[in-house]
């Protein structure tokens, strides 16, 4: 029995050892295929921007030892894609550049012509000469292969390349005979980016009127498609041709726009969108006040991000607001910063009308005269240069007959999805009864979600001011009243502490309004650093009770930063009472905010 035994342990260990290895092998082959399956799962094309909220397992799987090499190069040229989306484009090039010199990288593979692309579109952004080189080698690399990565290298290539070589004409061909070939396609996300692409070029020949058409069936197309980011990429180009044009007034509106949407994205990029919309606005109609309030919120947001171009622009809009504020200190450093390199103003940007108006009146300011002459003559160059551009566009181009067909072929497309929405109706009608039950299950929910701030989980803006819109005439003698309340110390707090400070402290006052008030009272935040608080049919000296302990509550609120600062806030108050309804609520709050700065 003995000699048997000894045998038959071995062969036993073996058989257990070999059981273990398979079942190794078996969770390691279903981890890997669980990666592959969220690879694909999140995959975009070139032209939309990834989900955030896919995000977070994206880093978890960066840090997973067990993903394999291939895998995590996917998920690293996923993550330098969202970054470019959100506007970090300096850790997206770190990322790409590495992954450039990865050995794993396989150099046919969709991920080494994607790298390419991204860097490309990172130095057109910059406006970096080497963008032509990377586009081209995207072109190559993913032709006949990856489809969107091709289309995108394309337009780059005839939107911004080979300047010298091709005339503006042949180039608005390429792209009207690129959308003709993807308007029997129906890719709405392809005929958005052409027809954006189109715009950019109307707009490098100074045909501002026929660039904002582009650009808002751009956005009319990706309202469809788009990830909710990139919805909001368009309307920056067409603000950007109404103001170009001097429409200031269909500018604004699109501003407008613009603040209702991103009141659902709120990403820092969008919000760094918005605010330089509503500074450059300002600065182009002499709105000073209006001015300072947004370049104000802007470089909150702004140093979220890594844009270059935008903190040159924010300094620029800046050293206008000192100008007219006669501070000679801010223009001269402004005006020094320019011979260093490094944070001049980008040579695009060197050569805008607007800029070198601009200078023209800072080196008057400072009694430079010869330095004013040098750029008047820029100025006279530029705009002579300009008008000249403009009716060579319009006479040699023919933009208007282009622009016919162009046209036409959207009247086509329009045809084609028409019968496409019939067949897709006979399916909604099918589906309607199981939508309704849904809408009654998550709608509402979803509903209060759009209507609440992040952040404070107090009502947002356009929601408070909806709410205090339906509050009726008081009754018995009776008033309505609301206070504003502003912190006005909170961009000190941003500058000194940082933006989760800013952030913690905006917390801590909205905890202390909704102990502060009662059930009944409605409470929002109507600003980045402003909250507001309506109380609804009560008595004058019960309402200024009710505020005056609401403002002395908010005076003991005060909170710790990581390194053991005590910080107060800082706020003041301005009440508003009415015997009448509150349907005019955004003009009183219009109102109350160009008082407030002077309480």
């Amino acid at each position: 029995m003995k000699h048997i035994h000894s045998f038959s342990f071995p062969l036993f260990f073996k058989a257990t050892c070999l059981g273990l290895f398979f079942v190794a092998y078996s969770q390691s082959v279903l981890a890997n295929n669980k990666v592959d399956d969220f690879i694909q799962s999140i995959q975009v094309s070139t032209y939309d921007c990834p989900d955030d909220q896919f995000m977070p397992q994206v880093d978890e799987y960066l840090k997973r030892v067990s993903v394999l090499p291939e895998q995590l190069i996917k998920i690293k040229v996923h993550k330098a894609h969202w970054l470019i989306c959100v506007g970090k484009n300096d850790q997206a090039e770190i990322i790409l550049e590495n992954l450039l010199s990865d050995p794993v990288m396989d150099k046919n593979s969709q991920s080494y012509a994607s790298v390419h692309y991204q860097l490309g579109f990172i130095f057109d952004v910059q406006g970096k000469p080497e963008k032509c080189e990377y586009y081209r080698q995207s072109e190559q690399l993913s032709k006949g292969k990856y489809d969107d990565i091709y289309l995108s290298s394309q337009l780059g290539l005839i939107t911004v390349c080979d300047e010298d070589k091709q005339e503006i004409g042949v180039k608005l061909g390429r792209l009207f005979a690129l959308l003709k070939a993807y308007s029997s396609s129906n890719d709405l996300k392809s005929i958005a980016h052409i027809h954006n692409n189109i715009g950019l070029l109307y707009s490098s020949i100074g045909q501002m009127a026929l660039a904002a058409e582009q650009y808002e069936k751009t956005y009319e197309l990706g309202l469809n498609v788009y990830e909710e980011k990139n919805q909001l990429a368009p309307l920056i180009s067409v603000i950007t041709a109404h103001t170009g044009s001097g429409d200031y007034e269909s500018a604004k509106l699109v501003i407008e726009e613009l603040g209702r949407r991103n009141l659902k994205v709120n990403t820092p990029l969008t919000n760094s969108w918005y605010h330089f919309a509503l500074s450059r606005q300002a600065y182009r109609t002499n709105d000073y006040e209006s001015l300072r309030k947004s370049l104000r919120s802007w470089k909150v947001f702004l140093d979220q991000i890594s844009n270059h171009t935008m903190q040159r622009l924010h300094e620029w809009y800046t050293t206008a607001l000192c100008l007219h504020e006669e501070d000679r200190e801010c223009v001269q450093r402004f005006l020094q910063r320019q011979n260093d390199t490094s944070s001049a103003m980008p040579a695009r940007l060197s050569k805008h009308m607007h800029y070198n108006a601009f200078l023209v009146k800072a080196h008057l300011f400072l009694g430079d005269v010869e330095a004013a002459n040098i750029s008047f003559d820029n100025y006279s160059a530029i705009t002579s240069d300009k008008i000249k551009n403009q009716q060579t566009s319009a006479r040699v181009l023919g933009v208007a007959n282009l622009h016919n067909e162009i046209l036409g072929l959207e009247t086509s497309l329009a045809e084609a999805q028409e019968q496409r929405l019939q067949v897709i109706l006979l399916v909604l009608m099918t589906i309607l009864g199981l939508t309704g039950l849904v809408y009654l299950t998550f709608g509402r929910r979803y509903l209060h979600k759009l209507a609440t701030d992040p952040l404070t989980g107090l009502s947002n803006e356009h929601s408070v001011i909806a709410k205090i819109r339906k509050v009726k005439a008081p009754l018995d003698e009776k008033i309505n009243a609301l206070a504003l309340f502003e912190l006005n110390n909170f961009t000190e707090i941003n500058d000194k502490y940082g933006y989760k400070a800013g952030e913690l402290g905006l917390k801590k006052v909205s905890e202390c309004l909704k102990h502060a008030t009662r059930e009944k009272d409605i409470v929002g935040r109507v600003g980045t650093h402003q909250f507001i608080v309506c109380l609804v049919n009560i008595e004058d000296v019960v309402a200024q009770d009710l505020f005056s302990r609401i403002q002395k509550a908010l005076a003991d609120v005060s909170f710790k930063v990581d390194d053991g600062d005590k910080i107060s806030v800082l706020s003041n108050m301005h009440v508003y009472s009415s015997v009448n309804s509150l349907s005019d609520a955004e003009d009183v709050l219009s109102e109350i905010r160009s008082v407030l700065p002077k309480a």
